[in-house]
């Protein structure tokens, strides 16, 4: 019984071996598919921050644009006024880069800021919409700008 008992052994020990070679491979793929999820979810987080940097800096461009050619927003009394996109304008050409759209929007009269006379000035109030893409990968961004800008009556 000597010999039958000590192959009952060693099967036993291979057996368990197996067992624990098998919950290390499920545990392997585990942390490979935790690896994997972490990876998507800080590319996506890199996506999303690109097309709000490019969105974002889209609307300093163009407020300043604006303001040094303010006949631009007068034409956007009448209607809403797609404009040029000045940060990256050919990215819409390709699938890979941000594609950008920028819009004013006249909102209407407010009165003019502290320091302007009433009977004087008047305030014309704008929006800028800033919206960028990324590709096929659904990151986008819409950003918003309001501002008055004053003019004589």
């Amino acid at each position: 019984m000597g010999k039958l008992q000590k192959a009952r052994e060693k099967g036993a020990i291979m057996l368990m071996t197996m067992i624990i070679m098998l919950v290390m491979l499920f545990s392997g793929l585990f942390v490979m598919e935790m690896a994997i999820v972490e990876e998507m979810a800080v590319s996506n987080e890199q996506r999303r921050l690109q097309v709000y940097q490019v969105a974002y800096s889209e609307l300093d461009a163009q407020y300043e644009y604006l303001i040094a050619n303010s006949s631009v927003l007068l034409d956007a009394t009448a209607a809403n006024v797609a404009l040029t996109v000045i940060q990256n304008p050919t990215g819409c050409s390709n699938p890979t880069q941000v594609c950008q759209t920028a819009t004013l929007r006249y909102i209407g009269e407010v009165p003019p800021p502290p320091g302007y006379s009433l009977g004087k000035f008047i305030g014309l109030m704008f929006e800028i919409d800033s919206a960028a893409t990324l590709g096929s990968t659904g990151a986008r961004s819409s950003q918003t700008l309001g501002f008055i800008y004053v003019t004589s009556i």
